[in-house]
């Protein structure tokens, strides 16, 4: 996937400068920075939930995405809330739910689950898509510290599990390393990439 971004402006206002970034499948990257500075907005021209800017996204990855809410079915069961968005086949949504620890789960609405549950339904349900890049905005967010680590943990096994790349919006920086992402730092006004002080 090749990302090449002119600008992105809101109401006249640049918000992103230049962005030019390369990824493939099996590669890891992690764009940090302060709240406000355009990491979900980068994440959604990524995800091509944003057209409205001069630039290009290309490639025939497949993607999949997970918010920083779950933005899960709230009237289907988790089962349901794997097999209807992904087409996915109920073998491979009942092994991923063991995978993210929720083999016990199946019939739960998401109402009935806690926030950590429902993180890890949604993230089953992403790689249900098969996707060959994982794009990840702030999952990790509001929840507890060990909550956290165990969530990075799994993301990072199904990760390896599966084979696919990563790109994750961040603004903890133990984030990146617990897995083994590229760290890229997104700062300025508008913003643009830097890694090891050097703009990309």
């Amino acid at each position: 996937m090749r990302i090449d971004i002119q600008r992105k402006s809101f109401g006249g206002s640049d918000v992103l400068g230049r962005l030019r970034l390369d990824i493939r499948r099996g590669q890891r990257i992690a764009v940090l920075g302060p709240s406000g500075v355009g990491k979900s907005t980068l994440l959604r021209i990524i995800a091509g939930l944003d057209r409205d800017f001069p630039g290009s996204v290309g490639g025939d990855e497949r993607l999949s995405v997970v918010f920083q809410e779950p933005t899960l079915l709230p009237w289907r069961r988790a089962l349901d809330n794997i097999t209807i968005p992904t087409g996915c086949d109920l073998a491979l949504a009942s092994d991923l739910l063991k995978r993210v620890g929720l083999q016990d789960q199946l019939d739960r609405f998401p109402r009935q689950m806690s926030l950590g549950q429902q993180r890890r339904l949604s993230l089953a349900r992403a790689f249900a898509a098969r996707p060959d890049i994982l794009l990840m905005d702030e999952p990790f967010a509001s929840l507890d510290p060990d909550t956290a680590t165990r969530m990075i943990d799994l993301t990072g096994d199904l990760l390896d599990h599966s084979g696919a790349g990563l790109i994750l919006v961040t603004h903890e920086a133990r984030e990146p390393v617990r897995l083994a992402a590229r760290p890229l730092l997104l700062r300025g006004d508008p913003a643009t990439l830097h890694e090891d002080g050097q703009t990309i």
